[in-house]
């Protein structure tokens, strides 16, 4: 059945939510063409700044030379903070109560306990001054005359503990395993070993500072080091009194220092260690052998110079009268030679020669470049010899004609 109502207005209007919904997007578009778009903050500061692009412009480069070439300046004089503080000195605001004065109570609050706020009229806040206290002082009185006092209603809530000793020896289950009980009872041997070593050596000391008659038993060793250090004290003072540090070497004399100990150059650790291993007669290899070789040609030398000695006195006690024996000069001695001594010892001089040169080629071997040395030669050595035989082959000549003298005498 077809209805023949007319329709009215509100049959007319569609009320569903898409027309709705296109209705306000039509309306935001049409205000968004009237007004014009404001731009982001975002978008501003991306127009103001350029983006990096992974290179400086000249402008910028410029601009940091001449910075760093000539410092801008301060801008103003430099103040103290002391001088920031009085120009321009902190403001504490103090309200200031107008009110009646009243004999009974001074402060700005009654006696019987009521706001004072009927009577008190606010004021403006009083300004600081500098210099002046803000506390109301006490005539006469001075910061160190003030003294705490502990409120009557703080009491102390701290309570100690009354906890019984422990001892330090605990009881220990006897041994089960036969081992066990073996392995035990060799500790305790030792133990007593220890303490009887312990008790002589304290008796030995005892002796030897003169104490006699002292309580007998074991002495117990200090637990703390304030206890050893009373105990080195005391073995101190005692060895002091009996005068066993009267005769110390190098008492009352100074300190011996060598040119080493005042060497700037020379780092502390480095003397010490130089000093240590010198009194310990510690030394580089090639110093050991330095060592070795000067008592191979030491040896060799004495050798040669004995040989010759011997030699000389003979020679000239057979070829010269004994009153012409004392006439004899050094350089006469020293001229001296022998070409019948030198062929017979010449495989003896060859062979010892062989032997030093040996110890010499070691020492080269192992010593710096700037310490090492040349071989030595046969006839440098015996050139050697016949100088330094001289003196005491004119000694021996002495003793050999004063030997004469007294056997004609003699006779």
């Amino acid at each position: 059945m077809i209805s023949t109502r007319p329709l009215s207005l509100p049959d007319l209007i569609d009320h569903r939510a898409s027309n709705k919904l296109l209705e306000d997007a039509a309306r935001e578009e049409a205000e968004a063409t009237r007004t014009p778009a404001r731009p982001s903050s975002a978008q501003l500061l991306e127009d103001q700044n350029q983006n990096w692009t992974g290179d400086e412009s000249v402008q910028d480069a410029v601009l940091r030379m001449l910075v760093d070439k000539y410092k801008p300046l301060r801008s103003g004089p430099v103040r103290s903070a002391d001088e920031k503080l009085k120009a321009a000195p902190p403001k504490v605001s103090t309200p200031e109560l107008g009110h009646e004065a009243d004999p009974l109570s001074e402060g700005p609050y009654p006696l019987d306990g009521s706001l004072a706020s009927d009577r008190a009229v606010p004021s403006t806040p009083r300004k600081y001054v500098p210099g002046e206290p803000i506390l109301p002082g006490i005539e006469g009185h001075q910061p160190w005359h003030t003294t705490f006092k502990v409120p009557s209603h703080v009491t102390s809530n701290v309570h100690y503990g009354h906890i019984p000793r422990q001892s330090s020896k605990r009881a220990e289950p006897p041994p089960v395993d036969d081992k066990e009980r073996r392995k035990q009872k060799e500790i305790r041997r030792r133990t007593e070993h220890a303490g009887r070593l312990s008790r002589a050596r304290e008796s030995t000391l005892d002796y030897r500072l003169g104490i006699r008659g002292g309580p007998s038993g074991h002495r117990h060793n200090p637990s703390s080091l304030k206890g050893w250090a009373n105990l080195v004290e005391d073995r101190i003072q005692r060895a002091r009194d009996r005068g066993f540090f009267n005769n110390v070497q190098g008492r009352g004399q100074p300190l011996v220092s060598t040119t080493q100990d005042r060497n700037p150059f020379i780092g502390r650790e480095e003397f010490l260690m130089n000093r240590i291993v010198q009194r310990q007669g510690a030394a580089p290899p090639w110093v050991e052998i330095q060592g070795e070789l000067e008592n191979a040609i030491a040896n060799f030398r004495d050798i040669i110079k004995q040989s010759w000695t011997r030699r000389a006195i003979r020679l000239l006690t057979a070829a010269q009268p004994a009153s012409q024996l004392p006439r004899l000069t050094l350089a006469e001695i020293s001229a001296l030679r022998d070409a019948e001594w030198e062929a017979r010892e010449w495989a003896f001089h060859d062979h010892a020669l062989d032997e030093v040169n040996a110890v010499v080629r070691k020492y080269n071997g192992v010593a710096p470049y700037a310490v090492r040395r040349a071989y030595y030669m046969r006839d440098t050595e015996l050139e050697k010899a016949y100088r330094d035989a001289a003196e005491d082959i004119l000694r021996g000549l002495a003793e050999r004609a004063a030997n004469l003298w007294t056997t004609l005498r003699g006779r």
